[in-house]
């Protein structure tokens, strides 16, 4: 008799870990301690518009692509608009750099492939400034990779960002494979789609799920932990006590998203969205204009404003009011107008993402493999992204005995 296998959490992470392993004919339970599966990734409709209550769309791969085809998915491209993206230096520019900057910019990155690697326990501040120039670090550089890290730049670890950091096997991967359609994709009625097409798909499978359960595997049978670092250490703490204790050192850090709606007089900016560089004065990370990247967004113009991360890490205590006021004051000096909102919805996720720090980077390296029944998938272990998620995910399907 095939023997089950469980999977713990019903995130994004474990509902595809579930798929890869229900391709191959195995049989698969899926315990998920919420009433729904999906973790921080949400969608619905509103009468201004869609709200995403995580990321509102994915790294397309040629795996993404097969899968979605598989469960029905439909993914919908960026809009030709949402392909520009925007850096705030004292106005949103697609080049903020100076002359200078480019002029050092060059100088700097003429060296050998050999000083483009990142050095081990290397910051991406120091890493930038060595090889890009001070200029290039702070106003293009530390601007993209917070958008997507929410990270302290002088912390984050240079060799987890560009994937050269010394893993070890039992964290393997693989790259992701380009796909017919290039960038951001995303399911036409938003990524709420591509959890409920996942979940058909593996019940229809046969796979069981069991929600609202604390339910935990039995010593010996083969199960795949798809949480996040705190819940994996609590999960993990009798069968693996070393594996607990490293994940317990990792620190995660809290994010608060405002989708905000306007009429379409209002102020808007046709791109995939705009991130400020430190020195800028605006606490928000950046503004993503949804109506702009993908299709069926609307009727409204729509723009989420991200806050938090490394550097603020209090913002998630913020009221609803608190944060109206804070979107309308750094709104208005972002357009130079004044706009009402017809509507909006806070979202707070805290301790949501890892921070990829070089404390990080020491941690994954000597991570102990945890026991031979046990496998890890997770935003934590090196790679983050829905699209490497996914990657990992496959890598361990094909991996579990």
């Amino acid at each position: 008799m095939t023997q089950t296998i469980t999977v713990v959490g019903a995130g994004f992470s474990g509902l595809t870990t579930a798929y890869f392993l229900a391709k191959q004919g195995r049989r698969v339970r899926i315990v998920e301690k919420t009433d729904r599966p999906g973790g921080l990734i949400r969608s619905y409709r509103t009468p201004h518009g869609l709200v995403e209550t995580a990321a509102n769309g994915l790294l397309n791969s040629a795996r993404l692509e097969a899968m979605c085809a598989d469960i029905g998915v439909r993914l919908v491209p960026t809009r030709k608009e949402g392909r520009r993206r925007f850096i705030f230096r004292g106005e949103p520019r697609q080049l903020p750099l100076t002359l200078s900057d480019m002029g050092r910019m060059a100088l700097h990155v003429g060296g050998s492939a050999l000083t483009l690697r990142p050095r081990p326990l290397e910051t991406i501040g120091d890493w930038g400034r060595r090889v890009l120039g001070r200029g290039a670090t702070d106003y293009l550089l530390t601007p993209a990779l917070g958008g997507i890290y929410a990270g302290d730049p002088e912390r984050l670890s240079a060799s987890l960002v560009f994937g050269r950091a010394a893993l070890p096997d039992h964290l393997a991967t693989t790259r992701p494979r380009k796909a017919r359609l290039r960038g951001t994709v995303a399911p036409a009625n938003g990524m709420q789609e591509l959890i409920d097409g996942l979940k058909t798909y593996l019940e229809s499978a046969g796979a069981a799920f069991e929600f609202n359960s604390g339910s935990k595997a039995t010593l010996g049978e083969r199960t795949v932990v798809c949480l996040s670092a705190p819940a994996a250490a609590d999960y993990l703490a009798q069968d693996a006590p070393a594996v607990t204790a490293a994940l317990r050192e990792i620190e995660m850090l809290s994010i608060a998203t405002v989708t905000c709606f306007y009429g379409t007089d209002g102020a808007s900016l046709n791109g995939f969205g705009c991130l400020f560089a430190r020195d800028q004065g605006f606490r928000a990370r950046g503004v993503l204009f949804n109506d702009s990247i993908f299709e069926g967004r609307g009727p409204a113009h729509a723009e989420t404003w991200i806050f938090g991360g490394a550097l603020d890490p209090g913002v998630v205590t913020l009221t609803d009011a608190e944060f109206a006021g804070l979107i309308a004051s750094e709104r208005e000096r972002f357009y130079g107008k004044k706009d009402q909102p017809l509507g909006s919805q806070v979202t707070r996720w805290p301790s949501a993402l890892p921070h990829y720090s070089i404390e990080l980077e020491k941690t994954l390296t000597a991570l102990p493999a945890p026991p031979r029944d046990i496998s890890l998938v997770g935003n934590y272990l090196g790679r983050i992204g829905l699209a490497k998620i996914l990657e990992r995910a496959a890598v361990v399907a094909g991996m579990v005995p």
